[in-house]
């Protein structure tokens, strides 16, 4: 994944499949090519609700400070290079 090796160095990238079986989240990690991330599967939804996640392709940011923002309308990419930037 690009981002990742770009930024990887300053940000953690972590996958979390959720609402779905074991095998469609397998799936999904091989036809996106993202099995080098860290994933954590929510079947049972827990970490979504925590975050206010309501759909797939949203993403969530927390600051070192325990701090989180929610974000899935611009491109993953061009939210952790403007989260660098501040």
């Amino acid at each position: 994944m690009e981002v990742e090796q770009r930024y990887g160095d300053q940000v953690r990238i972590i996958g979390v499949p959720g609402l779905a079986g074991e095998s469609s989240m397998r799936e999904f990690v091989a036809d996106t090519s993202t099995d080098g991330l860290i994933h954590v599967p929510d079947v049972d939804g827990e970490i979504w609700t925590r975050f206010g996640v309501t759909q797939q392709r949203t993403y969530v940011f927390i600051d070192d400070d325990g701090t989180w923002r929610t974000s899935g309308y611009g491109s993953l990419q061009e939210d952790v290079e403007g989260l660098i930037a501040q």
